[in-house]
């Protein structure tokens, strides 16, 4: 969604954005956000009612000229009936009904598995006359320079110095379907470390315990972070010469930083999900270099509900290594 915000005229003096918890950061990163309204989803009971008053008293406070709706979230419906916006934009949905497609102005195509979601987000605008242009515009987000200096400080306690360049590395996922093994990334990792690069590996704490599995594999030791946030993770990115990761936010997060990223794809659709803007390259076991794997992108949690993903647990390391020695010379 950076992409389409990034992609409205600037006659729209103001951008205020509707989001779940867990996304807040990122837009807030964003320098042509103004409020970011959370949707109180985890409250329960007497909190959650009132919380849900003050979130719609909030928002229909304001007038606004434009209301654009880029999930199928129901509460967008609800929004765009009871806002006093000149104008409502979603996107047809197989998973809603009359009320929510008679909710909206104006309704851009189902998404496809052809086109970069940036596209996709970008079309409510051109359906809507907000944007003419052929290419939606680079992911965004804008660490701050407090946030920045904040990170400087840690690689320097950590004695990373300017002097090599950073490679900042993302190997967990909250689906384990979409993970390389622990042995192909140490190799990778030493790999780089041999060369004389720094290596970080980073993710929130819920991946530090794979972190740790991952260090302890390496014949030499790369930097674990260490509770992380979402700010903080963006500012080290911004400072990277290279994010290398496995399909995931932090695909995005490096692109939004406008840092060269390369992405291990595994079952997930890259033409989806890839990174946008930016240097990027993708990796992937595809029918053109390794026959066996004529059946990706298959969209599945594992090869045959194993929750196990042949096309990455057998994806060589010096497939990465290469990829990455390119890019980073």
């Amino acid at each position: 969604m950076t992409s389409a915000i990034s992609a409205l005229s600037q006659s729209y003096r103001y951008v205020d954005i509707v989001c779940l918890p867990e996304s807040a950061a990122i837009f807030k990163m964003h320098p042509r956000v103004r409020h970011v309204f959370v949707i109180p989803r985890h409250l329960k009971g007497l909190r959650k009612v009132m919380a849900y008053f003050k979130f719609y008293q909030q928002i229909s406070a304001n007038s606004y000229d434009l209301l654009a709706h880029f999930s199928n979230d129901w509460r967008g419906a609800i929004l765009a009936r009871f806002s006093d916006a000149i104008l409502s934009v979603g996107r047809k949905t197989h998973r809603r009904g009359r009320f929510w497609h008679q909710s909206f102005d104006v309704l851009t195509e189902s998404l496809d598995d052809i086109r970069p979601i940036a596209e996709q987000d970008v079309d409510l605008l051109r359906a809507v006359g907000l944007y003419g242009q052929f290419k939606a515009p680079s992911y965004l987000v804008k660490p701050s320079a407090k946030q920045k200096l904040k990170i400087k400080n840690w690689l320097s306690k950590k004695s990373i110095t300017s002097n090599k360049k950073l490679v900042v590395i993302h190997a967990p996922s909250r689906w384990k379907f979409k993970e390389l093994p622990i042995a192909t990334w140490a190799n990778v990792i030493d790999a780089l470390l041999d060369m004389k690069y720094e290596v970080v590996l980073c993710g929130s704490k819920d991946d530090l315990l794979t972190n740790q599995a991952i260090h302890a594999s390496c014949r030499m030791k790369p930097t674990i972070t260490h509770n992380f946030s979402l700010e903080d993770t963006a500012a080290l990115y911004s400072l990277a010469h290279l994010v290398l990761t496995i399909d995931s936010m932090s695909t995005h997060l490096a692109s939004a930083t406008q840092t060269p990223v390369i992405s291990i794809f595994g079952p997930s659709n890259e033409k989806n999900w890839g990174p946008w803007g930016g240097k990027h390259r993708v990796i992937a076991l595809t029918a053109e270099n390794s026959p066996t794997f004529a059946c990706r992108p298959c969209g599945q949690d594992g090869c045959e509900g194993t929750k196990v993903s042949q096309c990455l647990i057998q994806m060589r390391p010096s497939m990465i290594i290469q990829e990455a020695l390119s890019m980073l010379r």
